[in-house]
């Protein structure tokens, strides 16, 4: 064995040893969650379980399941737009894998390379699947923040009324300002790609004086490497947008989907709240208790996203006890059955089948558990920067250049009125790119009308009919 062979070997074992300890984690913070669920409840909580309603469960257990689906679905359309043999259990599969990896690093950080070594074993190439990966994260912000706001507008009284308690100091801190930290968060990623994506002022300000700065007060231990790994993600930002916006319909369905899944795990606190009879028994569906508990996850989510800890693991718990005790009534045993029922639908069910989807999937990744992690896949978008820029170039330049000549034609029919400055303008944009570089896509020069030789006025009539019948048959 050389010695290559052996540093791999080491590798993998220390990054197994790093998932283990992850694991042990995870376990530890939901039994500790668990006991302090249950010391003061433990009978009334084991009662509320024995009279659940079954029907109710078996739609949680159902609405966790469609959310996966539908995240194999967004896979799907993804991988579609370049290969046409991608199958649809291949993107639950991948979905389950990237979800069992998110749930078993801190901040979720191993999801989306697993994903794309998952996507590389199942045929799509590297370049590709990290360009699926950074278009789902746009999308997934972009709508993620969207959310967040009607929530916010929607919830605003509700925000400033939760507070949670800290026993050892007796005080009832309030809940708003890590609401809006979280969400400032959120906000503050696509703002910042988005702004030094179009900003190049911004950009070099950002690159040079604020990660220098921070360099010398020794909040970053490495600015160079910062500096490379925010280049390279705001490069790939540019690219995957640019992509999107060359397949407006796929951005839209996408944006509904991810919509679906945010709204449909946001919701689940309310159906384990009917499953436990946590308002009586003689609960009944109410649409808009569905949607303000939908707005309360939403605010989980934000407040959870800070602390970068496996699965949130024990946080979780905590956040929700805080969020959700007024919606039960003020109920501290119905709360807290409630979010056993929710935490182990959502999450301890979910790692246990997505780890035996990665553990025993057959096209699942071969390469060494060391790549699961943020650092790796900012890699791989370096990588396949270069592969992938020209794609987008070419699909971006492509779709522009097939509306110039619908509109020429259509223009040329006498539908559209006289070309102005700004259309031909618009003309030389696509024989020219955004750095004033020459397409790869030419455009042939139309000849002089001058040097044309004029019809007979005696066939004039009848070739302006077939050409009109020819300029409409695109």
């Amino acid at each position: 064995m050389n010695e290559d062979t052996r540093t791999e070997e080491s590798k993998k074992k220390r990054s197994l040893l790093k998932y283990v300890l992850y694991i042990v984690v995870v376990l530890l913070a939901t039994g500790l969650s668990l006991f302090f669920s249950l010391k003061d409840n433990f009978n009334t909580v084991i009662d509320a379980f024995a009279k659940s309603d079954v029907t109710y469960i078996l739609l949680i257990l159902a609405l966790v399941t469609l959310s996966y689906f539908i995240e194999g679905l967004i896979v799907l359309v993804f991988c579609r737009l370049y290969t046409r043999q991608y199958k649809y259990h291949q993107g639950v599969a991948t979905a389950a894998i990237g979800q069992f990896y998110s749930d078993v690093t801190p901040g979720a950080s191993g999801g989306q390379v697993m994903q794309v070594y998952t996507l590389k074993s199942q045929g799509v190439q590297v370049s590709n699947a990290a360009s699926i990966m950074v278009m789902s994260f746009i999308i997934y912000q972009a709508t993620l923040i969207g959310f967040d706001i009607i929530a916010l507008a929607v919830e605003w009284n509700t925000i400033m009324s939760i507070n949670a308690y800290i026993p050892v100091l007796d005080w009832h801190v309030p809940m708003w300002p890590l609401i809006l930290l979280g969400f400032g968060l959120n906000l503050f990623v696509i703002f910042l790609m988005m702004t030094m994506s179009y900003s190049h002022r911004f950009h070099n300000f950002i690159l040079h004086h604020v990660i220098g700065f921070l360099g010398k007060i020794h909040l970053l231990k490495n600015p160079d490497k910062t500096r490379e790994s925010l280049r390279v993600q705001v490069e790939n930002f540019k690219i995957e947008l640019r992509r999107l916006q060359s397949n407006i319909p796929v951005l839209v369905l996408q944006a509904i989907l991810f919509l679906l899944i945010i709204f449909i795990r946001n919701c689940i606190p309310y159906f384990s709240g009917l499953a436990l009879h946590a308002w009586g028994e003689a609960s009944q569906f109410n649409a808009a208790n569905m949607f303000h508990a939908s707005f309360l996850g939403s605010f989980h989510q934000m407040i959870t996203g800070l602390i970068p800890l496996p699965g949130s693991a024990g946080v979780s718990e905590l956040f929700y006890y805080y969020l959700f005790l007024d919606f039960f009534g003020g109920n501290a045993a119905n709360t807290a059955a409630t979010q056993i029922l929710w935490r182990t639908a959502t999450f301890h069910l979910v790692m246990l089948v997505t780890g035996l989807v990665a553990a025993f999937y057959r096209s699942r990744p071969k390469e060494g558990f060391h790549y699961a992690n943020r650092k790796t896949f900012v890699t791989l978008q370096l990588e396949t920067y270069d592969e992938r820029r020209r794609s987008a170039d070419a699909l971006y330049e492509t779709r522009r250049l097939s509306r110039k000549e619908i509109q020429r034609k259509l223009r040329e029919a006498g539908l559209f009125g006289k070309r102005n400055q700004k259309s031909d303008e618009d003309d030389m944009d696509d024989v020219f790119d955004m750095d004033g570089r020459s397409s790869s896509i030419q455009i042939k020069a139309e000849p002089d009308p001058k040097k044309r030789n004029k019809p007979h006025k005696a066939h004039k009539a009848k070739k302006k009919k077939r050409d009109d019948w020819e300029e409409w048959n695109l």
